[in-house]
Order: C-alpha cells, then sequence, then structure tokens
C-alpha cells in the first residue's frame, strides 16, 4: 500500500474519530505525528543506504580493475620470464646440432682429401644435416607456437601439450640430469587454451629443477601422470627435490611467493600456474612426500 493511500485512511480514521470522542481523536493524532515522523526517519534511512550502497558499488568496480590489471601485469612478466627461460632452452639446444653439422664438416673435407667420400658417405651425410635441421626446426615451431597470443579454446589431448613441452625442454632436462617419467592416457581430452596447459608444465617442471639446483640433489627424477576418475581429470607432478619449506608452503600460489635466493625467482610462476587452472574451472593443491613436492591438479570434465 503506498503512503499517500495510507496518509488518507489515517486522515479519515482521525476524522471519524473527532465526531465520537475528542480524547481519542487526540490520541489518534499522536499516533499519526508518531507515524509520520517515523516514515520521514526511515526515508532518511534509505537514501542514506542508497548513497553507501552507491559509493560500495564504485569502490568494488575500482577494486575489480585494479585487481584486473595487476593479474594482467603479472602474466606478462610470466611470460616474459618464461620467455627469458626458453631461449636458454632454445639456444642450448640448437648448440648442439649446429656443433655437430660443424664437426662432421670439418670431418668431410679431410675424408674427402683421404678418398673416403663416396655417394653412400654423402648420402649418410646429407640424412644426419638434415635430420639435425628438422630438430631445430620443430624446436623453433614449437617456441613460436607457445608464445603466440591467442585466446582460442580447443580440444586437445593432455599427451600432445605434454609432448610438445618435451621438445621444447627436452636438452634442458639432459644437460640438468633429470629423468622425466611421463604417464599419461592419451585418450584423455580437454577443452581450454593449450598453449596456456603448455606454460603451466613448464612452470611446475621448472619448479623443480630450479629445487634440484637449489639443493644439490644428483639423482633427479620427476614424474607425470594423467588420469580419469569417476567425472574427474587429474595430473599429479611429483620430483624428489626435497619439497617446499613448510613456513611457504601454504602461501606458494601467492603472487611474489617464492623460495629462491633474491634475484633468482619472482615468486609469479606457481601463482599463474593456479590462475591457470582456475580458469578452466580445476584446483591445484601441493604437500611435500618424504622425497619431495607433489602437485595434484584436478579438472571437472563437465564443466570444460
Amino acid at each position: 500500500m503506498s503512503n499517500k493511500i495510507t496518509q488518507i485512511l489515517l486522515n479519515e480514521i482521525v476524522n471519524l474519530s473527532k465526531k465520537s470522542d475528542k480524547k481519542l481523536a487526540e490520541k489518534i493524532q499522536t499516533v499519526l505525528d508518531f507515524y509520520i515522523t517515523e516514515q520521514k526517519e526511515n526515508q532518511k534511512t534509505i537514501k542514506q543506504n542508497e548513497y553507501f550502497l552507491k559509493q560500495w558499488d564504485k569502490r568494488n568496480i575500482i577494486a575489480h580493475e585494479r585487481d584486473a590489471k595487476k593479474d594482467k601485469l603479472l602474466e606478462q612478466q610470466s611470460r616474459l620470464a618464461s620467455m627469458g627461460e626458453m631461449i636458454d632452452a632454445i639456444a642450448h639446444q640448437w648448440k648442439q646440432p649446429l656443433n655437430s653439422m660443424s664437426m662432421m664438416s670439418d670431418m668431410m673435407q679431410e675424408d674427402f682429401e683421404n678418398g673416403l667420400v663416396n655417394s653412400a658417405y654423402v648420402k649418410e651425410f646429407n640424412d644426419t644435416v638434415h635430420m639435425q635441421i628438422d630438430h631445430m626446426v620443430s624446436t623453433l615451431h614449437e617456441f613460436r607456437t607457445f608464445f603466440r597470443p591467442s585466446t582460442k579454446n580447443e580440444e586437445f589431448t593432455i599427451q600432445d601439450a605434454m609432448n610438445s613441452v618435451g621438445i621444447l625442454m627436452k636438452d634442458e632436462l639432459i644437460s640438468q640430469n633429470i629423468l622425466l617419467d611421463i604417464d599419461i592416457d592419451s585418450e584423455i581430452k580437454i577443452f581450454g587454451n593449450q598453449n596456456e596447459f603448455k606454460h603451466l608444465f613448464i612452470n611446475l617442471i621448472n619448479n623443480s629443477i630450479d629445487s634440484f639446483n637449489d639443493k644439490n640433489i644428483n639423482h633427479r627424477n620427476i614424474n607425470i601422470r594423467c588420469y580419469e576418475e569417476n567425472t574427474n581429470i587429474y595430473i599429479e607432478v611429483e620430483d624428489n627435490a626435497g619439497g617446499i619449506p613448510n613456513e611457504v608452503i601454504k602461501d606458494i600460489f601467492k603472487p611474489n611467493v617464492t623460495t629462491k635466493p633474491e634475484g633468482k625467482g619472482t615468486g609469479i610462476g606457481l601463482y599463474m600456474s593456479e590462475q591457470i587452472v582456475k580458469k578452466n574451472h580445476g584446483t591445484i593443491n601441493v604437500y611435500n612426500t618424504a622425497a619431495g613436492a607433489f602437485f595434484t591438479i584436478t579438472l571437472r570434465q563437465a564443466t570444460i
């Protein structure tokens, strides 16, 4: 009932009461005056609340925009850090085939002078050179694909994403004397941004590599498993690098939290890993085993 109609009814009650009883009319008038005062106070309170809600909404919008800018900046920093690491890995991977081709060229000159060069020799030389070049081209392709900006979501297998990471990091893992054991169901597919998942795997592997080096561990193993159970996809990444310090592990996915010495780590990698998982409607957790860190990623198939 509107205030206008209510006021009309109250006035009618007052007028009727005046005809019947003066004291009753006075009491009703008192009640009416009190009601009118309360109504005015209520209207004042409502306006104040509306004002505060508007201000609150403005602050929330500003805070949301500020957080979005911060996340974008952190993402850019993470990609730049990964790019630096990948450039080092590419340089390392290219160094070996270039050295091999250079050495083969020198040997060919010497063998030619000794009369050892024939058609079979040239064919073997040609095949070997092309194999080395193919390896370099494949590495460059994966590098360009990984860093090409893309918001495209597509269906892909976890195994394909991991195979690409393996090409990018193969020589780095060999040089670091790390045994990478992969057990991924080849049929598991998800819908999302494949480059982001490559980024996720690289972040976790690099995290293990840094931990191995910081603690001077000789026998180095990283195990990556992926399997389906009920309606979930589980990705597990386990190493024997000694684990994450207890005082840090609860905050390890927060930005700028790192176990690395000053100047050697930004703390962005694991934060961005969590953002990638959340974007794909999943969760990521970590705990320490007797040997090292154990990361578990859970993806809900129905919502990806």
